[in-house]
């Protein structure tokens, strides 16, 4: 029993998702304030390049995670939908998705006042994402 109340679907999650922030080593984008912080001035024109491409690649992907403890990410720019099951482990803060191809990530998060912030490890750095609700 104290098993599944750390790891399990968590109504907090189920639903659609829709990036509105993003951040790495370089800068942070909040695409609602159209607002962008340079971490690293001497990389300003890759961050201004990359804003100019974020709304195709970033800002249209969407995160929907249901009942059933199924996961859709859908990236519409490149034509790519990513399926498969995840848990939420509460305790350690991971969301551990599985896809259908057998590929397990575990992404760390933060949910707050009805914002979910993912952050995923990359081979040099990191990519932090900011979430909101999308009402269906």
């Amino acid at each position: 029993m104290l098993l599944l109340s750390f790891k399990s679907y968590s109504q907090d999650f189920i639903g659609k998702w829709k990036v509105f922030s993003y951040e790495d080593e370089i800068a942070y984008y909040n695409k609602i304030t159209d607002s962008i912080s340079y971490k690293n001035p001497a990389r300003k024109a890759e961050a201004e390049n990359f804003k100019q491409m974020s709304e195709l690649l970033l800002f249209s992907v969407t995160y929907s995670f249901e009942n059933n403890g199924k996961f859709v990410v859908d990236f519409p720019f490149i034509g790519e939908r990513i399926n498969g099951n995840f848990e939420v482990d509460k305790l350690n803060r991971k969301i551990v998705m599985i896809d259908d191809e057998g590929k397990k990530d575990e992404i760390s998060f933060i949910y707050t006042d009805e914002i979910l912030f993912v952050e995923m490890k990359m081979e040099t750095g990191f990519i932090k994402l900011g979430l909101t609700k999308v009402n269906n």
